[in-house]
Parts: C-alpha cells; sequence; structure tokens
C-alpha cells in the first residue's frame, strides 16, 4: 500500500497542536507590544532619556518586536506589520514623544488582532469575587492590598510592581493586555506567568485589577454612556479606555464602568443564536463603514461561533429551516465578498435575520424538549458512528480474510488513538481554551480530504487484487515477507483518521445538543445516544457475519465500492468545512443539498467530487484492459 504516513499524519494528528504553538506565539508578541506602548513613558520624556534601565529594555523590546513580526506567518497584513514595527524601532531609537510610541504599539496591537487566530474574549462573564480572592491570595503581596504597588515585599523590586490606581497607566491598557500579562508575565521583571490558574481566573484577575480606578465621577459617567449606547464584548475587553474614548462619545468612562460590572456584557449572549445575530449586525455596519474585510471575517464568526452550534438539535426540529438558514448566512458572506451594494446586502441580511428568528421559533426559546433530545442525540451518534463502521469493518474483514490477525493490533490501535485525540480534543476545548470555529472547520476539512484520498488507495487496491489469480499472487508474495512496518502503519492511520473525523463531530454537536435541552432532558440524550450505541453494535455483528460469508473477490468488490463512496463523502464534506472556515470559496449553483452523501451545491466540492468519479472510472477500465493482458 502506498506509504503517506509521513505527511497526512502529521496534519491528521497535531493541526490542532501546531495551531495553538502559532496563537501562543502571536499572543507572547501582543503582550511585548503593549507592554512597551504602557512602559515608554517612564523611559522617555521630552526626548530625553529618564530611566536609563528602561529605556534599554525599550530598545530590545523594540528590537525583539521587529524580529518577532518579521518570523509571522502570512496574512494580508503582514507588510504594514514590518513597516509599523521598522517605524518603532527607529521611534524608540530617536527617543520619539511618548503618544508616537503609543500610537505605533496600538497600530500594530490592533493588526495582529484582527488577522490572527487570536481568543480576544472570556468564555463566562467574570467573577469578581473569586477574582478578589485570588488577588488577595496570589498578587497582594508584590502590588499591595488595594492595588497601589506597595506590597509587603515590593521595596527592592526594579522596576517597580504596577499601581492599579494609576489613571495614566490605566488610560493605556485594556484588558486583553492586563489578561495577557497575568497569561505569560513579563520577562526581565518580577511578574512572572500564572499557568496555576485556568483561563476563566486569569480573565477574572485582568477584569478585577483594571477597574481599581477610584474616580467616582467617571463611573457614574459610563454608567449613563451604557445606558445609551452599550459596547460589545470585543470592544470592552480589546480597546483600551483612552482608544475607546476616540470612537465613543465618553468611551474612556464605559471602558472602566464595564470592568467593575462585567456581567452587562455578557447579558443574553449566552445563546448561539443571539451571538450569530450580533456578529451578523456587526458585520453589516463594518461593511456600510467600508471595512469589507472585517466584515466578511465577522460574517464567518457569526456562523461558525453561533448558528453551526445548533445546527443539529435544528435539523431534528426542521431539516429544511436548516438547510434555509444555512444558505442565506453563505449568501449573506458571499454578497460581501463580492462587494455588493449596500442595500443589495441589507436585503440579503434582512433574509438572513429573518430565519435566525424563524429558528429561535423553531427551537422553542433556550431550551429542547426530551422528545428532540432524545432524537437528536439518537440521530447524531447513529449518522456519525456508521460511516466509522463501514471503514473499520472492512479493514478487519479484509486482514481476517487474508489470515493476518497479527496486523489487526495496528488498526485497533488507530481507532483508540482517535478515541484518545477526540477526549484530549474536548479537555483542550472545555478546560484550557475555547477552540475557534475556524481552527475547528480546518482541522475536520483537511482531516475528511486526507481520509478520502487514503480511502480511494485502499478501494482501488482492493478492486484489483478481487481477481482471484492476482490474489493468489498477493498472498504468496505477503506470506513470504510478510505485510511490512509500513503499510501496518498505514492501515492504523486509516482507522486514526475514519475515526477522529467523526469523534470531532460528535463532540462538537453533543456540546451543542446538552446546552440546549431543558434540564430534565439530559437524561433523554443519554438514551438516544444508548439507543444507538446498541444498533451500532447489531450493524457492525451483521456486517461481520455477513461479510465473512461472502466469497473473496465479492468481498474485495464490494469493499473497494464502499470504501471509494466514502471518499466521495468525505471529499464533498471536506471542501464544505473548509469553505465554512472561509478558506476556500463558493460558487453556488443550482441543485440540492444530501447531506447523508456529501453533496453541496456548489462547485467547488462538487467539481473534487467528480474527480473522485472520473479517476474511479480510470481506474476501472484500466484495470479491465489489464486483466484482459494478463490473461
Amino acid at each position: 500500500m502506498l506509504n503517506i504516513r509521513q505527511y497526512s499524519h502529521f496534519f491528521a494528528l497535531f493541526l490542532l497542536i501546531s495551531s495553538c504553538s502559532v496563537r501562543a506565539d502571536v499572543q507572547a508578541l501582543l503582550q511585548m507590544v503593549d507592554y512597551m506602548g504602557v512602559d515608554y513613558p517612564a523611559a522617555v520624556e521630552g526626548g530625553q532619556v529618564v530611566n536609563e534601565f528602561e529605556y534599554a529594555e525599550m530598545v530590545e523590546f523594540a528590537e525583539r518586536i521587529t524580529d518577532e513580526v518579521n518570523q509571522l506567518g502570512a496574512s494580508p497584513a503582514l507588510e504594514d506589520l514590518k513597516g509599523i514595527s521598522s517605524e518603532l524601532s527607529d521611534a524608540v531609537m530617536s527617543k520619539a514623544q511618548p503618544f508616537m510610541i503609543a500610537e505605533q504599539t496600538q497600530a500594530i496591537r490592533r493588526l495582529l488582532m484582527s488577522n490572527y487566530d487570536i481568543e480576544l474574549t472570556p468564555r463566562l462573564a467574570p467573577d469578581l469575587a473569586r477574582a478578589e480572592q485570588l488577588y488577595m491570595d496570589q498578587c497582594a503581596s508584590c502590588h499591595g492590598e488595594t492595588g497601589r504597588g506597595d506590597g509587603l515585599i515590593s521595596a527592592n523590586m526594579e522596576p517597580e510592581p504596577t499601581d492599579f490606581h494609576d489613571l495614566e497607566r490605566a488610560m493605556q491598557r485594556s484588558v486583553f493586555g492586563l489578561y495577557n500579562t497575568i497569561t505569560l508575565g513579563v520577562e526581565g521583571t518580577s511578574m512572572t506567568a500564572w499557568p496555576n490558574l485556568d483561563d476563566d481566573e486569569r480573565w477574572a484577575l485582568a477584569f478585577y485589577v483594571g477597574s481599581m480606578i477610584e474616580d467616582q465621577d467617571m463611573i457614574d459617567n459610563g454608567q449613563q454612556a451604557w445606558g445609551s449606547e452599550p459596547i460589545s464584548l470585543t470592544e470592552a475587553v480589546t480597546l483600551s479606555p483612552a482608544e475607546m474614548s476616540r470612537v465613543r462619545e465618553s468611551g474612556d468612562a464605559l471602558a472602566l464602568w464595564v470592568r467593575k460590572f462585567p456581567e452587562n456584557l455578557f447579558a443574553g449572549q449566552d445563546s448561539p443564536l443571539n451571538m450569530a445575530r450580533t456578529l451578523l449586525a456587526t458585520s453589516l455596519q463594518s461593511y456600510f463603514d467600508g471595512n469589507q474585510r472585517d466584515a466578511r471575517d465577522q460574517s464567518i464568526t457569526a456562523y461558525l461561533e453561533g448558528f453551526e452550534l445548533i445546527e443539529a438539535p435544528l435539523r431534528n426540529v426542521d431539516a429544511d429551516l436548516m438547510f434555509r438558514a444555512e444558505a442565506a448566512m453563505i449568501n449573506y458572506r458571499q454578497g460581501i465578498a463580492a462587494g455588493i451594494a449596500a442595500e443589495d446586502l441589507q436585503v440579503l441580511y434582512d433574509n438572513a435575520f429573518k430565519l435566525l428568528d424563524e429558528t429561535e421559533a423553531a427551537l422553542s426559546g433556550d431550551a429542547l424538549s426530551p422528545s428532540v433530545a432524545f432524537t437528536g442525540s439518537l440521530i447524531i451518534l447513529l449518522r456519525e458512528g456508521l460511516e466509522i463502521i463501514l471503514v473499520l469493518a472492512a479493514i478487519f474483514t479484509f486482514l481476517i480474510k487474508s489470515d493476518r490477525h497479527d496486523a489487526l493490533k495496528y488498526v485497533h490501535a488507530g481507532w483508540i488513538a482517535a478515541l484518545v485525540a477526540g477526549v484530549g480534543t474536548w479537555a483542550v476545548s472545555s478546560y484550557l481554551f475555547t477552540i475557534s470555529g475556524a481552527t475547528r472547520e480546518i482541522t475536520e476539512g483537511l482531516t475528511a480530504l486526507i481520509a478520502a484520498a487514503i480511502l480511494m488507495y485502499v478501494g482501488f487496491w482492493m478492486h484489483r487484487n478481487a481477481n482471484a489469480k492476482r490474489w493468489a499472487a498477493y498472498i504468496k508474495s505477503q506470506l513470504e515477507q510478510a505485510l511490512d512496518a509500513k503499510t501496518l502503519w498505514t492501515l492504523a492511520l486509516v482507522s486514526f483518521l475514519a475515526v477522529y473525523r467523526e469523534i470531532f463531530e460528535i463532540i462538537l454537536f453533543y456540546q451543542a445538543l446538552w446546552a440546549q435541552v431543558q434540564v430534565e432532558a439530559h437524561s433523554a440524550v443519554f438514551y438516544g445516544a444508548g439507543l444507538a450505541i446498541v444498533m451500532l453494535v447489531l450493524t457492525t455483528w451483521v456486517i461481520y457475519k455477513f461479510g465473512m460469508k461472502l466469497p473473496l473477490s465479492t468481498f474485495f468488490n464490494v469493499s473497494a465500492v464502499l470504501l471509494v463512496a466514502l471518499a466521495f463523502i468525505f471529499a464533498g464534506k471536506g471542501i464544505a468545512a473548509l469553505q465554512e472556515a472561509g478558506s476556500i470559496a463558493i460558487t453556488t449553483i443550482p441543485g440540492p443539498t444530501i447531506e447523508l452523501l456529501g453533496i453541496y451545491p456548489n462547485a467547488q466540492s462538487l467539481g473534487l467530487q467528480a474527480v473522485v468519479l472520473v479517476l474511479t472510472f480510470v481506474v476501472i477500465f484500466y484495470e479491465k484492459f489489464l486483466y484482459k493482458s494478463e490473461a
């Protein structure tokens, strides 16, 4: 068999880890940029160095920022980032005014946040009571019990611990910047990273220390501003009060007020549908403001982080509505990409928004009934599990018919590793950080495409060896030298990819289903999953019992057709996942959506599936010609 382990296994197994590593590098760069923009005034004033130690640190940071930017992955903003970072380094060397450094670091920060995959906001409303306790336990010894930088061990620290009551400094710090500092620490200072705190605790601490300013007039102004013009969670977290004041009236007061009362940022934001509607509205405004790329990115996020999370329960209630709403959101995104007139985009937006409202009505608000929960759970596991069984059954039966029971352990290793990786994915997404919708879809899409390629090869190989004479020759050669390690690991890879992709989807769908059902219906989810498992076990037994009784050539031909059919389905689903992530364009054409077969009405997915069919027919005719020649 073909040895593709070296590249396909890497992509399927480590794509998620690689994306997290890139994210961490960008986050560290953001932390350095933010720190420099805030601390530069302590080094230079009026064109003169006022603190040699601080200035030397600023020079070093400027050089490191330039180096780090030059190593960033490709993005539309990369050249702008390189130019601004170079200007920043020159400005520091020429001892520029602090406001110039602040503008340049803020520009770099904005470009990094809008062009690289970084989780910029907390998942839950920060628990400030818990944060206060954490602060007293972990931070007060340096920063002081009231946050004035006068802790018991602060006397000999250089630089001194931050005084969180310093209004001038606080005006330049975003909550995200504070979170980053708590997460990563500051190299060369006494501020260390806090990996022992979980993500929610670090966000809570960031809001808590960012809310220590005691200016009651400003807080009152912020409350009034919230009543007339509330801000989004993203704005509250990523913009400093100074930046907010430039885009909103009383923006600085508003930014400080929401830090003291962050629950207001999360009111009504727990529903995926609310998130989808909010982001759609934001994207439309961005388009009206001339920010076409931001509008497209926001429309993609509205689908991935909003609508997609309720697709599974909606499909069980009203499949037609699910497909219509999905198509409306894709049409809206395509309108943005095509740069259509604002009034035409408004029509697409209104249609998508109307269907989201219908979706909410169809799902009866926030919770699903026990019957819907049971049906949804049953269908999710049955549909995804059946694809796993069909692939694994063909491989197991092949090995048993070949009298290669010793090779079964490799296939078992593959699917068991996929289960472990699936559980690990769930743990990472639930407890360490939130996996973005784009990362999720890219992982799923690439895994599906790699699996499709392998399944096609295995299917063609089985078709070729269906001839008794060829199979006898093959068995003779294999008995002489046995299946080599490359072949065995390829079988393990097939089982890993087939299982991991489906486990990835199962986790996603069950997380969404669990969040949507009524509390008293949670048991129905388990009952549905239990019945699905029973049905899958029965299906496995039937396939194994009758598959073993089939004549060898019939079994191989049936298996070949089955594997190529699955490759056809995976090819369509892989392209669809990458399209949902915005990585591949969508060119819609008339036709139905048949999700069970991976058929979607667009030129890209159907084009790849056409390639699968053409290759299949070419191989069949070639094998027939070769067979005649051998005969």
